[in-house]
């Protein structure tokens, strides 16, 4: 599990560590040691073009370059912004490396494409307004074929992946004490390329509770639900499905089929009466009753172990009269539930402001839903993904998934990122798969939060297997079951 830290944190703690005079040279030092050691391992014959800006990024720029020449690479220096004022540690590197070849912007066209390029630019520091002559410079590097940032490519807001207008668009970053957020969110997987930690031997992670923990599946295939080999059916979770307006019946039955093939020992789907022989047709081993009204659901709120409901529903009466019936009674009975779709956006009409959600129910939005439960602009969401997945667990107080991208998983105490998956998983139905998983995995017992991780990490997983086995694209939704079902087991 990586540790991922703010921007501030980050300098906070590099502040404190420097206690002696030269603390902060010696640690310049050290990285760029480091940073050569890759180069020199990954890019044994190439020359290099290293951008240095004024501040220490362009020190560790000019570290960089001196300790290449030293191993008789050939280097060029491009001072980005030669009129800046450097900074003390910039100057102290800059005059260091007086003597070496450095070339103007005029120049940078005749460079070959086959030359690496280094961006030491602005690194953690860096700037979302760069201005149009950074933004050509960095445009015009984008072109080389090997691209190498030191830290944080510029361009790229470390705190929240945003970059601007041009961003350098790294092969590979090499970045220091500890993973940056904006390196993990966002646009920021993109722009980092391979991501190297060098932590320079100050130990962050051991001193500094991040701000987020990122996923994978060493961390959480230890608490997937394990079979006694004397258990039955009923000794792995009764899950009950509520979904599926006139017209979108494939949302329940894929729900539906999710958690039965996820693990859980019952499955009950509740949808409309039109789609009933459907789901029977699709998988006779669901329990499936039609629901045309409130009323019809009453008979089956005491059967679950976990509720799924939401998908295929919308802002209508007969989503509305069955969820309000349904929240009252998970509330006054203490079902652990899960929201997706239509549920998410009916929670902000007045006649559920008096229902009080429990603390371990689950709400899986992406950033459209998001953005109306908030009251704000899809852009304002995705500019701050982990700002907005925290305050929509304020307001709810609730389990919160913000699906995307980089999905946010997160109680009151902890924040998790999903940083696996990748745009495969943006088809319709995807959410639906999602949401019968995590329904899944709580009826088998484990904790919302816990199922919520877990199923968000084996869910965009096994968009990754797809990927390796077809690619990016053609997923149908109800094709990630059979991958996810593999790494269950």
């Amino acid at each position: 599990m990586n540790s991922l830290y703010t921007a501030a944190q980050v300098k906070a703690f590099e502040k404190n560590s420097f206690i002696k005079e030269g603390d902060d040279l010696q640690a310049m030092i050290e990285a760029a040691k480091q940073s050569v050691e890759v180069l020199n391992k990954d890019y044994p014959t190439s020359e290099f073009l290293i951008l240095c800006g004024p501040g220490n990024n362009g020190g560790d720029g000019y570290f960089i370059g001196i300790g290449l020449i030293k191993l008789k690479k050939r280097v060029k220096f491009l001072d980005v912004l030669r009129n800046a004022k450097k900074s003390l540690l910039c100057e102290h590197a800059f005059r260091k490396a007086e003597g070496s070849e450095f070339i103007n912007l005029k120049a940078l066209k005749n460079i070959s494409r086959k030359t690496v390029v280094i961006d030491a630019i602005f690194g953690i520091g860096g700037r979302i307004d760069l201005g149009r002559k950074l933004e050509k410079i960095l445009f015009d590097c984008n072109k080389f074929e090997t691209k190498v940032a030191i830290d944080v490519p510029t361009g790229l807001d470390a705190n929240t992946g945003e970059i601007s207008q041009a961003c350098f668009n790294a092969d590979k970053t090499i970045t220091f004490i500890a993973y940056k957020l904006g390196q993990r969110i966002n646009e920021g997987k993109d722009y980092c390329g391979e991501l190297i930690l060098k932590d320079l031997g100050l130990g962050m992670e051991e001193n500094v509770s991040p701000t987020l923990n990122e996923l994978s599946f060493e961390d959480i295939k230890k608490i997937i639900p394990k079979r006694r080999q004397n258990s039955h059916k009923g000794d792995h979770g009764r899950l009950l499905i509520i979904a599926g307006d006139d017209g979108f019946g494939g949302a329940g039955i894929m729900s539906s089929e999710s958690g039965l093939k996820t693990g859980a020992g019952l499955v009950k789907l509740l949808t409309r009466k039109s789609h009933v022989s459907a789901s029977l047709a699709r998988n006779p081993e669901v329990m499936v009753s039609g629901a045309d009204n409130a009323q019809d659901i009453e008979a089956h709120l005491d059967w679950p172990d976990a509720v799924v409901a939401g998908p295929g529903m919308f802002k209508n009466y007969w989503s509305e009269q069955i969820l309000y019936k349904l929240l009252i009674h998970v509330a006054d009975n203490n079902i652990p539930t899960l929201l997706d779709a239509g549920a998410l956006r009916l929670l902000s009409y007045k006649a559920f402001s008096k229902i009080k959600l429990h603390s371990e129910t689950v709400l899986t939005p992406h950033p459209g839903e998001a953005a109306e439960m908030l009251n704000m602009s899809v852009k304002e969401i995705q500019e701050n993904r982990i700002k907005a997945a925290k305050a929509l667990q304020i307001k709810y107080g609730c389990i919160i998934v913000l699906k995307g991208s980089g999905t946010i998983i997160c109680n009151k105490n902890s924040a998790y990122l999903c940083s696996s998956g990748g745009p495969e998983l943006a088809v319709a139905g995807s959410g639906d798969i999602l949401s019968g998983v995590i329904g899944s995995l709580i009826a088998q017992g484990l904790s919302p939060f816990d199922a919520a991780k877990t199923g968000v990490e084996i869910h965009a997983l096994a968009g990754e297997e797809f990927v390796k086995d077809v690619g990016r694209i053609g997923l149908a939704a109800g094709e990630l079951i059979s991958y996810i079902r593999k790494f269950l087991n």
